[in-house]
């Protein structure tokens, strides 16, 4: 099958947006004899006017031959063989063209739903097009060359914008279920709409997910949430009844807890384009927060044991679908357990307000407030209590506490 092949100039790709690592990496593997191009979301991205946050590379050669050229790379995975080719301030990856046409191979494997469970098996560009999920990452670009390489029509639908399965969407979705929050993400980020045969697989197999290793899943959830579009994919997720699969042991309820999401999405997003740091702990504090307001009865009267049983007990179960780091659950339970001693005001407030989880907990606290707008007091009083200097804090704690005494 022959591709559209396309100049660079009609879609004004500027090369200055092209990380200077990837382009030594192709320029080396073409000098060694080998074809070598930008594949998938970078290509996206450059087309549609955004700057690329990773770039990947796809060749001819062979992950074992990459790793003899590139003394700064290392082969990794087994499911998905490929070569990490690193660099004080980046990491490139960098796959071989893959087949995936011949599953009596060893390199392919396929259990009986139709899961890949490795796919090694190497290939031409025009079959590694076709292995593809989307259609809008199936576009090559040649930087040295000057083409751009389109064998599944990934520009129309890029025009059209549309997310679009190469194949048969059911089978894709067999294939590899994460392709299902892959594609409600490539909708939120791009805003385009997501294809009908795509949603009907999207609808069949969604339940799938639960089966996915639980680390492939937290890098999912940290791909939809902390990269500019966390509140779109929350409507996307909740319209398509994907988050109660994502978060079953949380609840969603949009009377309740939309105003709550939204809001912290939202300033997520703020974050995001402002390039300030997200953190991935905070996020999951919030993911999960809906069944500890509910458990722990924290907005009437506390039950401490009861709360600290559901702090447990919350993220123990959701590990059993996404995979969270240790230093983040360590993080969830500080925030968690401190949203506590904002409720409690005396001689140790001011230790508090020095701790280092204090500023988290307290944006936690405001985040809060969209489910309990009776803390809009408490939370000007903490604001104000932080930002002051140590004699004010002494006068405010004073006049807290004769407020409080009996008369």
């Amino acid at each position: 099958m022959l591709p559209e092949v396309y100049s660079e100039k009609r879609f004004g790709i500027n090369k200055e947006n092209i990380s200077p690592n990837a382009l030594s990496i192709i320029n080396k593997l073409k000098n060694n004899g080998f074809s070598a191009y930008l594949v998938g979301g970078c290509i996206r991205d450059l087309i549609k006017g955004l700057l690329p946050k990773d770039f990947d590379i796809v060749t001819n050669c062979q992950p074992e031959q990459i790793r003899k050229i590139f003394k700064n790379s290392r082969i990794i995975g087994r499911r998905f063989k490929l070569v990490h080719i690193t660099f004080p301030d980046e990491v490139i990856e960098t796959t071989t063209f893959r087949s995936g046409s011949d599953s009596s191979d060893d390199a392919l494997k396929i259990d009986d739903d139709g899961r890949i469970l490795r796919d090694n098996n190497w290939g031409t560009q025009e079959e590694d097009a076709f292995r593809r999920d989307f259609t809008v990452n199936a576009v090559y670009y040649d930087p040295f060359n000057k083409e751009v390489i389109d064998y599944t029509s990934g520009i129309k639908d890029l025009k059209n914008k549309s997310i679009k399965f190469i194949g048969v969407p059911e089978t894709r979705v067999q294939e590899d279920p994460v392709r299902i929050l892959r594609a409600i993400r490539f909708a939120a980020k791009l805003n385009f709409s997501i294809e009908e045969g795509a949603l009907r697989a999207i609808e069949k197999h969604k339940t799938k997910l639960s089966e996915m290793p639980p680390a492939r899943i937290y890098e999912e959830i940290i791909k939809l949430f902390l990269s500019g579009h966390a509140e779109k994919s929350y409507e996307l997720l909740s319209k398509h009844q994907i988050f109660n699969i994502l978060f079953p042991h949380s609840r969603n309820d949009p009377r309740v807890f939309g105003n709550f999401f939204r809001k912290t999405f939202s300033n997520t997003d703020s974050r995001y384009r402002n390039n300030k740091k997200l953190n991935p702990g905070f996020l999951f504090a919030t993911l999960l927060w809906p069944r500890i307001f509910e458990e722990s009865a924290i907005d009437t009267k506390l039950n401490f044991r009861k709360y600290y049983q559901s702090v447990s007990s919350v993220i123990r179960k959701q590990q059993t679908i996404s995979a969270i780091p240790r230093r983040f659950v360590s993080f969830i339970k500080d925030v968690w357990m401190y949203q506590i001693r904002f409720n409690k005001i005396g001689k140790k407030s001011i230790n508090f307000s020095k701790n280092i989880r204090y500023r988290a907990s307290f944006d936690f606290l405001e985040v809060r407030e969209s489910i309990e707008p009776k803390l809009k007091e408490r939370i000007k009083w903490w604001k104000e209590f932080y930002e002051s200097n140590y004699d004010k804090k002494i006068k405010m704690l004073n006049i807290y506490r004769k407020r409080r005494e009996p008369r």
